[in-house]
């Protein structure tokens, strides 16, 4: 007895049936909602760099002004309008300026690190997910083994009271069995639905829902383990999101520089050419020159200011230490963890070709007609291939945490 699944989409490329892990994977740099989030974020933070680096470029503005004006010493109005031309530069701040693109520079690479890193989720949930289908599909087939055989015995005991050979309360014991073992053969089918709807909006397909789905071999099982200690340089200086927090760490450093900065002298040149249509003393119809602003006080905005990005730059290094001794931490975890499934490894296996071996002892007796039935026993091998797999999927995951810890692109680097 077997679940079935139908394959639909509303427009675009079908998912392939079977689907592949290594299929699955390609969609994880596809323009899922996360990573759009990530793309303009990014986007942002280059448009809010642009704004610092054209903040100094020459201002260039052309204005006319149609006017009228009633002179105090006149009692009609006279054509008072102008045209001007108007072209002005900064030409120094004194490093205000300066400090605003470094850090929008470091903004920017911040972002860019954090995208990445947003598409290495993407990646291993995707993994997680085609994992956790797989898994659902061979829950389901050892439920509905157990269901079957529980079926079979409860069918033979109502055939035998039917005789008179056992009593009523021996074939309700037997029908409430089965009837618990169908309620969770009901909730395995489920569980294959729910898990193949998740990984279709993983992929970006909501309305594509994947069918059948192909184990992957995995020949990272077979690696060797290495030492936390190896690794940890590795991570510390190459993990994304660790990164990120380094550059906006120095981001808020070169704002805070900037603030401090805010309200210093700057120096600016000017050119202005007029028409004025009625000349009076004192106006001019060009100037030329440069401007030295002398800031002499600004009341308390500057302290404001300094204390609102001290206060920042201060957040930032925190989440920067956190995530450090979090990795750290994580690291050391996910080594012993390997550890431990690698050990689990070698009894799923004996446990594995234990029944193996039971079954085909049951399969030969039943040929000899010496056994009825090869439930009870398909069953047992059934759970035990679920472990097994439950197992070498749990090693696979936690090799791409490794893998992700140590600041590979794995959306990009790895080859399947």
């Amino acid at each position: 007895m077997t679940a079935c699944f139908y394959t639909s989409h509303a427009g675009g490329e079908l998912l392939p049936t079977p689907l592949s892990l290594s299929k699955a994977l390609s969609y994880a740099d596809t323009d899922h909602p996360d990573l759009l989030l990530a793309d303009a974020e990014l986007a942002y933070a280059v448009s809010r760099k642009l704004e610092v680096e054209s903040s100094n470029d020459v201002d260039v503005y052309f204005e006319i002004a149609p006017y009228t004006s009633k002179p105090t010493t006149n009692d009609h109005f006279l054509n008072d309008s102008y045209i001007r031309f108007s072209v002005t530069k900064t030409l120094y701040d004194f490093g205000y300026s300066d400090s605003l693109e470094v850090s929008g520079d470091e903004a920017v690479l911040s972002q860019e690190f954090i995208a990445s890193d947003t598409r290495n989720k993407n990646y291993l949930k995707i993994m997680r997910l085609y994992f956790d289908v797989l898994l659902a599909d061979l829950h389901f087939s050892a439920i509905d083994e157990e269901m079957t055989t529980l079926y079979v015995k409860y069918d033979k005991l109502s055939d035998r009271k039917s005789l008179d050979m056992v009593s009523d309360v021996a074939v309700a014991e037997a029908e409430s069995i089965y009837r618990e073992a169908a309620d969770r053969r009901k909730l395995a089918e489920l569980e294959q639905q729910e898990g193949r709807q998740r990984l279709a909006i993983a992929l970006n397909r909501p309305d594509d829902i994947p069918g059948e789905l192909i184990r992957p071999d995995l020949p990272e099982l077979n690696q060797p383990i290495p030492e936390a200690e190896s690794l940890l340089d590795d991570a510390i200086n190459n993990n994304l999101m660790l990164t990120a927090l380094e550059h906006a760490v120095l981001a808020d450093k070169a704002a805070l520089k900037a603030t401090q900065q805010q309200f210093g002298p700057t120096l600016a040149a000017g050119l202005e050419m007029n028409e004025y249509e009625r000349r009076l003393p004192g106006r001019s119809n060009a100037s030329v020159g440069v401007t030295l602003r002398i800031p002499i006080t600004n009341g308390g905005r500057s302290l404001a200011e300094t204390a609102r990005a001290t206060a920042q730059l201060s957040i930032s290094q925190a989440k920067y230490d956190q995530a450090k001794y979090s990795l750290r931490q994580k690291l050391f975890n996910l080594i012993r963890r390997l550890q431990l499934l690698k050990y689990k490894r070698t009894t799923d296996e004996l446990r594995l070709n234990s029944t193996a071996l039971t079954m085909e002892k049951s399969r030969a007796r039943y040929e000899l007609e010496i056994q009825t039935t090869l439930g009870n026993t398909m069953a047992k091998y059934t759970l035990a291939e679920w472990l097994s797999a439950k197992n070498d999927f749990d090693m696979a995951t936690t090799w791409a945490q490794i893998e992700i810890l140590s600041g590979k692109k794995l959306y990009q680097d790895r080859k399947h």
